[in-house]
């Protein structure tokens, strides 16, 4: 090859390399992130337990000589709900399908299973009215009152409490979200 071709020849093999190394480089920092599509939505635009949607949080089962927490994770789409509940991110899950007009045993909070307690069931449709915020009014079920905590000036309560004589249940709701 002629003298004035490899000049230029090499000049173009190393801005060919340059960019292709930038373009990996950009492709590795923006190509690995995500970003939520929805990250701003929350239960202002849930106006109806008919939607569906997401609930993400912790809770908090208090029996009179024991005391468990853990976190959950409730997704309805359309008429089915999927509740998983878990005691750390570490173990593993326990996740129930139930229908919107099945009643939820609230016992199944309750990680360990040998504790043999008589907890009265209440409605899911009902549970989910009362984390959305939708279902304030009658706050007592056979025996289990139903206490309701807002921070700020929120739609959706922040805590919701279902006691009787017997547990405790706190259900603290950090994120919900539409799906």
């Amino acid at each position: 090859m002629p003298l004035s071709i490899i000049g230029p020849m090499q000049n173009l093999r190393f801005l060919v390399m340059k960019h292709f190394a930038l373009s990996i480089v950009f492709l590795f920092l923006f190509g690995c992130s995500s970003i939520a599509l929805e990250s701003g939505a929350n239960s202002d635009e849930i106006l109806n337990i008919q939607q569906n949607f997401k609930i993400d949080g912790k809770f908090k089962v208090s029996f009179m000589d024991s005391k468990e927490t853990g976190y959950f994770e409730l997704d309805k789409y359309n008429n089915t709900i999927s509740l998983t509940l878990g005691k750390n991110y570490l173990l593993p899950e326990e996740v129930l399908i139930l229908d919107i007009r099945e009643n939820l045993n609230l016992n199944q909070f309750s990680l360990e299973k040998n504790l043999i307690n008589e907890i009265n069931e209440i409605p899911i449709k009902y549970l989910i009215e009362l984390c959305l915020g939708l279902n304030v009014i009658d706050q007592q079920i056979d025996g289990i009152s139903i206490n309701l905590e807002y921070n700020n000036l929120n739609k959706e309560p922040s805590n919701v409490i279902i006691a009787s004589e017997v547990f405790e249940l706190t259900i603290l709701i950090k994120k919900i979200w539409k799906n």
